[in-house]
C-alpha cells in the first residue's frame, strides 16, 4: 500500500503554518468575538478557529468513506499512522510553551533518534531480512 507523503506533508505544513500565523497575531481569548465580513457574512474569529479543527475532522471521514467505496479499507491502524498521531499530540502540547521549553532536550534527542536510528534501523532491518 502506497502513501502520498507529499500530500501528508502539505496537510501538516498547512496546519503548522496557520497556527504559527494565528499565534503571530497575538491572538487572545478576547479576540474570539472579532468578526470579518466574508462575502457579505460576518464570520467571527471563533468561527474560523472551530472550522480550522473541524475541517480536517470532516475530511478524515470523507477519506474513510472514499477508501471504503474504493475497497481500500484499512484492516488495522498502520504503525506509521500511529507515529503521526502520537507526534501531532506531543507537538500540540508545545503550543504556548516556548518560554518554558518543556522537554526540550528530550524532544531534540527524539528528533535525532527518528533521523539517525529509527528510520535507518528499520530500513536496514528490512533490507537485511529480505536478502537472507
Amino acid at each position: 500500500m502506497k502513501t502520498d507523503w507529499n500530500l501528508v506533508r502539505d496537510m501538516l505544513n498547512a496546519a503548522v503554518d496557520a497556527c504559527e500565523r494565528i499565534e503571530a497575531t497575538g491572538f487572545a481569548p478576547a479576540d474570539r468575538d472579532a468578526t470579518l465580513d466574508v462575502r457579505g457574512q460576518a464570520v467571527s474569529m471563533h468561527d474560523f478557529l472551530v472550522s480550522a479543527w473541524t475541517f480536517p475532522e470532516n475530511i478524515r471521514y470523507q477519506i474513510i468513506r472514499d477508501r471504503h467505496d474504493a475497497h481500500a479499507d484499512r484492516p488495522y491502524v498502520p504503525e506509521t499512522a500511529r507515529i503521526l498521531v502520537a507526534m501531532a499530540e506531543a507537538s500540540a502540547e508545545l503550543i504556548g510553551g516556548a518560554k518554558a521549553k518543556p522537554a526540550d532536550a528530550a524532544i531534540r534527542q527524539m528528533i535525532d533518534w527518528y533521523r539517525n536510528d529509527a528510520a535507518p534501523g528499520i530500513e536496514a532491518a528490512i533490507t537485511q531480512n529480505r536478502h537472507t
